[in-house]
């Protein structure tokens, strides 16, 4: 590898924020944003798709960016269509506008439009990437409202319950010892178990 300790170049960092470490992680939530960018990509199964860049502005989170990668649809049938259903709706696109038949979906159509979404993190080390799900209006609030009522709720407390006495342990053919005897009443003997075991 080649050094060269007499390096210089020029660069402009005006505007530029500060890296601060490896930047603010993104807890699993419901968030709004606008999408900032859209590119054309090909995923690495070799499909089409496009790569929608999301800037969040949700107060904590203001300016973190999330990407969510939709496939080109490959025909009338295709499932991913339905996700792009969403997406169009998050970014306040009308009924009317997207039931008119074939659309052009461009740059233009997606870049600026504000959004609503859910986004789970992913784990590297579990091989478990990262989900952003866009989410029409109606869609957002009644999700986002259940997840925030199930993780305000208390955690269940464990049953109490009273343990039941440990039975005696078995002797023999599913007979159990005797209790020590109290007022003089013979108890088990060897000879008596052996002599019930014999009869059977």
């Amino acid at each position: 590898m080649n050094s060269d300790p007499n390096f210089n170049f020029n660069v402009n960092l005006a505007g530029i924020r500060a890296a601060s470490g490896g930047g603010m992680k993104l807890i699993e939530g419901f968030y709004t944003g606008i999408v900032t960018d859209a590119f054309g990509t090909t995923s690495r199964s070799g499909r089409a798709q496009v790569a929608i860049k999301v800037t969040i502005q949700d107060e904590g989170f203001a300016g973190i960016v999330r990407t969510s990668w939709l496939g080109i649809p490959k025909g009338p049938e295709d499932g991913v269509r339905y996700y792009w259903r969403a997406a169009l709706e998050s970014m306040g696109y009308t009924p009317a506008q997207i039931d008119a038949g074939d659309i052009g979906i461009s740059r233009d159509v997606l870049v600026n439009r504000p959004c609503a979404f859910y986004y789970k993190p992913g784990d590297k080390d579990m091989g478990v990437y990262e989900e952003l799900k866009f989410l029409s209006p109606s869609d957002f609030a009644m999700q986002k409202k259940q997840f925030e009522a199930q993780a305000s709720a208390a955690p269940a407390a464990p049953a109490t319950s009273a343990l039941a006495a440990p039975a005696a342990a078995p002797i023999g053919g599913g007979l159990t010892a005797a209790p020590a005897p109290s007022n003089g009443t013979p108890g088990v003997t060897k000879n008596s178990l052996l002599a019930a075991l014999n009869r059977n």
